[in-house]
């Protein structure tokens, strides 16, 4: 679809008129890497959104709604990785749009080693690219583009991911303008409270744009370790958290008064997890004195790691990669949990986590009780058995990318399997540190041009939930 694709160059060629802005107020030499590409990609955009939608409405096919939506974010990780081509942040295209990829998919995955060398602008650039695809590029564009009529519902049910309702209201644009309130809301509360803790302007603006959208690329090189203040620390722990949380559930109890909604099976099973690692994690750092006796700093470790790998959002304030096998094993278990659906996390999500081991059980039951009728069930209601189905294959899915992928890093000589595996993991389930050479200290610098190539397909592919970007392989696709 054109117009998709139109909307997204107009879109950010809008966008970087913003970082083009700050680099002329604080006279850091980049503003030629945003007005150049920006000059191309408005007028480009305007012309191609108004060809295509002069005529309203119309029925869209599904091929053309995953079509529009792989292509859209491949676009927006090609052009929103100009600027660093012409900054000579990066000298090749695979960087750059491995770049590119991480921040509109929220990954946090960088190959720049020393961070702090780059320009404000461009830095900013690169978070803001996170906050704009944490909520998603197609969902913006729905919810300023109404024309896309029939389409527009199956733009957003292609982008909004888990086993959550797609409308919240009744047309589907009013939807995606919900989403977009109350992740601007959040992103406004994040501000106010990294200023009132005494972090300047610019830090909290660009941090915000990567916690809200679970991203976690920092302008500074030790990431959240460097300001080494518990204040701020935990001011990032809650907005993590809840931004981790289904967007849906805030609507309900906003707009009905429904605190009965804290009560989401998926909510509880989110956080009871998440207290219970955090707990786990802390006495085994106590236990196998990896902080000696320091039992305090073992806490804030364990309470900011374990959320920040669960939600996805790849801060570090410690080096986790020198922790004990256990408290890594449960790191690297949470990569996949992930958050709750509908929300900007990424992982399989905590609902179809609960699925799959439901199903367990029931078979289990089954074998037991062969006669019994045993319908799946979840917060009092009963799960369809085409989205049971849907789930199980969504989750081997993700298994077989998973090890197929290790497979293609692997062939790097020098890169260990650690390396390899926790590389991707932590972009497939686009959450930005893994273990080893691509550590929580470290870059993915170690990872050779081929292994970003496919580093930044499992970044798209964990975005866009498998299957969204996996149809357009089918031979079956491209027949009319």
């Amino acid at each position: 679809m054109v117009a998709v694709n139109s909307g997204v160059v107009l879109a950010l060629g809008l966008a970087m008129l913003v970082p083009l802005a700050l680099s002329l107020l604080y006279r850091d030499g980049s503003w030629a890497s945003f007005l150049v590409p920006a000059a191309l990609m408005v007028p480009l955009g305007a012309v191609g959104l108004r060809a295509s939608t002069r005529r309203r409405g119309g029925y869209v096919l599904e091929r053309d709604v995953y079509f529009a939506v792989t292509l859209a974010w491949a676009f927006a990780a090609l052009l929103g990785g100009l600027p660093y081509l012409l900054e000579g942040t990066f000298s090749s295209v695979v960087d750059s749009f491995f770049e590119g990829m991480s921040g509109f998919t929220t990954t946090g995955a960088t190959v720049l080693a020393d961070i702090e060398a780059e320009s404000p602008s461009i830095l900013f650039w690169r978070s803001m690219t996170q906050w704009l695809g944490g909520i998603g590029i197609v969902v913006l564009f729905v919810a300023v583009a109404p024309e896309l009529g029939a389409g527009a519902a199956r733009l957003l049910g292609a982008e909004v991911s888990g086993l959550t309702r797609t409308r919240l209201t009744t047309r589907i644009a009013d939807t995606a303008k919900v989403l977009l309130v109350v992740y601007a809301s959040l992103s406004l509360a994040q501000v106010l409270a990294l200023l009132a803790v005494g972090m300047n302007p610019y830090d909290a603006v660009v941090h915000t744009f990567t916690t809200v959208a679970t991203g976690g690329f920092s302008p500074k090189t030790a990431s959240i370790a460097f300001y080494d203040s518990l204040a701020v620390e935990a001011v990032i722990i809650f907005f993590m958290v809840v931004s981790a949380v289904s967007f849906s559930l805030y609507y309900v109890i906003y707009t009905r008064r429904r605190l009965d909604a804290l009560l989401d099976t998926e909510l509880v099973v989110y956080l009871a997890v998440l207290s219970g690692a955090v707990l786990f994690v802390w006495g085994v750092l106590v236990f196998q004195g990896d902080y000696g006796g320091s039992w305090g700093r073992a806490l804030r470790d364990a309470a900011f790691t374990v959320p920040s790998i669960m939600t996805t959002t790849g801060f570090v304030t410690a080096d986790f990669d020198e922790w004990d096998t256990a408290a890594k094993f449960v790191l690297v278990a949470l990569m996949f949990v992930g958050g709750c659906a509908g929300s900007t996390a990424g992982g399989l999500k905590v609902v179809r986590i609960v699925v799959v081991f439901r199903t367990n059980f029931q078979e289990v039951f089954k074998m037991i009780h062969p006669k019994a009728v045993t319908p799946l069930r979840m917060g009092g209601q009963v799960i369809p058995e085409e989205v049971r189905v849907a789930v199980l294959g969504l989750f081997c899915a993700w298994i077989a990318v998973f090890v197929q992928a290790t497979f293609l890093v692997s062939l790097q000589e020098d890169l260990t399997l650690l390396s390899a595996a926790t590389a991707v993991a932590a972009t497939l389930n686009v959450v930005g540190p893994g273990f080893g050479q691509v550590g929580a200290s470290e870059s993915f610098e170690a990872v050779n041009a081929f292994g970003r190539a496919v580093l930044t397909g499992c970044m798209l592919l964990g975005r866009l939930e498998v299957f969204t970007a996996l149809v357009l392989l089918s031979p079956a696709f491209w027949k009319r």
